[in-house]
């Protein structure tokens, strides 16, 4: 499908293309934030949706991004997901109709690229698990956007339609840590810790299609071991009402009254522990010592990060028990500055209305 441009090339003007993001949960904003300013810079117009869950409005607010809200959490169980998929499907279609987009772009959103074939402009996807289910992105999708460590055949084994993938240099978490620019720890999390070395910690995403009951369990052995170590806790929920913050809690954790910034509470953390996401490769990009217990089916990006000695895969709960949090030393930051260009171009797939 060919990207409808704004301003045709005929007019003897560069095109300009409205390029719609599509934020469906918290960790995609700050992925696509500097792609957007990138986006910005070469001239073309942006624009945000964001679905009410998780903090990400929350973090588009703290990022000072204007959206469109559109959909809120999805409903327990296969068929209330596809349903939630459905109407949010439709609310972003009419939500943006008017707004007349070029292209759309996504992390790992399901319920965009219904909306964007519903409109009948070309959709972009990004994802860097490669254990999902991928059969909306290779049936809607135009291009599917992986981590260069996924790798052809792991993409392939997964079921992810190769003809459409697109491989980019690095990890997704270095658009925007790489050039993140980091100073003393900010009051609001020196408030939190009385400024001493805190671990960071986030529970398993206890609703998600791939969550493991295991991993609970070495939640519950992991809050047991730290409770003992006189280290402040600092316990970063996935939503509002997350069944293990109470758990938190009742051991000491502090859980923040509000949104902060992530990047800045991984990288003053002295260790950050993880049931999988974002947060734990955050950390091990900034050199942060970075502990997952996931469970679910591991994924080629932990797996590169850790033959790198950057993650430490905790699988059991005697692990969790022995974990010595001040063991750990930290590393160099991963950095590669140019990558919001990159993936840019691969958005906008360059061949298309005779951009260059």
């Amino acid at each position: 499908m060919d990207v409808p441009c704004a301003r045709s090339a005929a007019e003897g003007r560069r095109p300009v293309l409205r390029i719609w993001f599509d934020a469906d949960n918290a960790p995609h904003v700050p992925v696509m934030r500097p792609v957007a300013a990138e986006f910005s810079r070469m001239g073309h117009e942006v624009f945000f949706t964001a679905r009410d869950r998780s903090s990400t409005c929350e973090l588009l607010d703290l990022y000072r991004l204007s959206y469109i809200r559109a959909g809120g959490r999805s409903v327990k169980g296969g068929a209330g997901k596809v349903v939630s998929t459905l109407l949010r499907s439709l609310d972003l279609a009419g939500s943006v109709r008017d707004k007349k987009p070029s292209i759309s772009f996504g992390h790992g959103s399901r319920s965009l690229p219904v909306a964007s074939a519903l409109l009948g402009i070309p959709s972009v996807t990004m994802f860097d698990y490669e254990w999902v289910n991928p059969s909306i992105y290779n049936r809607l999708c135009r291009t599917i956007l992986l981590p260069e460590a996924v790798g052809l055949d792991r993409a392939r084994e997964a079921g992810i339609d190769t003809r459409k993938t697109r491989f980019f240099p690095g990890l997704k978490e270095e658009l925007y840590l790489s050039d993140h620019e980091f100073s003393d720890m900010p009051r609001e999390i020196s408030v939190l810790t009385g400024g001493a070395p805190y671990v960071l910690l986030r529970p398993p995403a206890v609703t998600a299609h791939y969550h493991n009951p295991e991993s609970e369990r070495i939640f519950h052995a992991l809050l047991e071991n730290l409770s003992k170590r006189n280290l402040p806790i600092v316990f970063v929920p996935r939503s509002g009402d997350d069944p293990l913050t109470g758990a938190a809690r009742r051991v000491g954790a502090v859980v923040p009254g509000r949104v902060l910034d992530g990047p800045e509470l991984v990288w003053n953390a002295l260790l950050v522990a993880g049931g999988g996401g974002t947060m734990t490769r955050e950390a091990a990009v900034l050199g942060v010592p970075s502990v997952s217990f996931f469970m679910g089916r591991p994924g080629r990006v932990d797996e590169h990060l850790a033959s790198l000695g950057r993650l430490v895969a905790v699988r059991d709960t005697q692990s969790a028990l022995a974990l010595d949090p001040v063991s750990f030393e930290r590393l160099p930051r991963l950095v590669n500055p140019g990558l919001p260009a990159v993936v840019a171009d691969l958005i906008l797939d360059r061949s298309a209305c005779g951009l260059r």
